[in-house]
């Protein structure tokens, strides 16, 4: 009695010529599959970049507001700034809101402006005691609560008494003396739109999350259905296949690797559709500046990396099944078949 030889396994590299030249065959059903990827991830890529396109010009506008709203209150205790002496002192980290306000003073050219805790040539820099001799304000700015200095001994020498805080739990050590008029601006303006922000973000969270979860639905039912009905199409030619020694293992491969190729071609025109539509669209609407200026690029680039990672993982994923039916396929019953 002969023994059975060892059956011979193809090499990957044929398995994707196969799959390859399967593709070339039915173009147009492959193109249909495609397409179905490519509008799957085009759709989650589209979600992603408009919440990102529209977060970052909306924290353009809100910068605008807020420094729109510091200057006017700074504008209504000070009046005409041209000509005027100025002292600004920063405790801790001084926002891009501040620092904006900052450079819209210097162009209603005061006088001067003395300042203490910020860099730059076109400040008069004095040390802490005495930044505030001759002006007629001081702004106070940066995120710190402690001042390390008293208001009265701050506001030694000043022209006017008249302090403009941005953090109103700030502390100053020692009593505030009665002719200092320490105003609180922006602190609770501040506070109230971070707050509306912030709820703004957690439903454009769960949106996002939700459009997502379709997107993934559309993905894997288009690719699932486009691949069954190319297993039926292909009844006699697996047959025959595995009539001429092809085992299970390498009939499952072909329709992995198929897939494979569909979810990288789809996934990477999605991401490339999904990108630069919203773009085109949000520019039209708040300007290609804005919006390519605004534009967080680092994230833009991850979300881009993971929706086509995503593509090509639900794509294969997708074609589990349809292989699976086509590998457990008797040569027999796939040589019968009329299809």
């Amino acid at each position: 009695m002969e023994s059975v030889g060892t059956q011979e396994k193809l090499p990957f590299k044929r398995a994707m010529r196969i799959s390859i030249q399967g593709i070339r065959i039915r173009l147009g059903r492959s193109l249909v599959t495609v397409s179905g990827v490519v509008l799957g991830i085009a759709f989650l890529m589209s979600n992603l970049t408009s919440q990102l396109i529209l977060k970052a010009v909306q924290e353009e506008r809100e910068l605008k507001q807020t420094v729109d709203l510091m200057q006017a209150l700074v504008k209504s205790e000070i009046g005409v700034i041209e000509g005027k002496q100025l002292a600004v002192v920063a405790f801790g980290e001084v926002s891009s809101a501040a620092e904006q306000l900052l450079s819209r003073i210097r162009r209603d050219q005061p006088a001067a402006i003395s300042v203490y805790g910020i860099k730059g040539e076109a400040y008069v820099q004095k040390p802490l005691a005495g930044v505030g001799e001759g002006a007629v304000a001081m702004l106070v700015l940066g995120d710190s609560t402690s001042a390390g200095i008293s208001l009265k001994a701050l506001t030694t020498g000043m022209a006017g008494k008249v302090v403009l805080d941005t953090v109103d739990e700030r502390q100053y050590p020692g009593e505030v003396s009665p002719s200092v008029r320490r105003e609180l601006f922006f602190g609770d303006q501040v506070r109230q739109r971070q707050a509306e922000m912030k709820a703004k973000e957690k439903q454009a969270l769960f949106r996002t999350a939700w459009i997502a979860l379709i997107s993934v639905f559309v993905t894997v039912i288009g690719v699932s259905n486009a691949l069954l009905m190319s297993v039926t199409e292909r009844f006699r030619e697996i047959g025959t296949m595995k009539c001429l020694g092809a085992l299970s293992v390498f009939i499952r491969t072909l329709f992995l690797i198929e897939s494979s190729l569909i979810g990288i071609a789809g996934s990477i025109m999605g991401v490339v559709a999904g990108a630069i539509l919203p773009m085109i669209v949000y520019g039209c609407l708040y300007g290609f500046s804005t919006v390519l200026v605004s534009l967080n690029y680092g994230l833009l680039g991850l979300a881009a990396i993971g929706s086509a990672v995503a593509g090509t993982i639900l794509s294969v994923l997708a074609a589990i099944y349809p292989a699976r039916v086509a590998s457990n396929m008797l040569p027999a019953a796939a040589l019968r078949s009329t299809v």
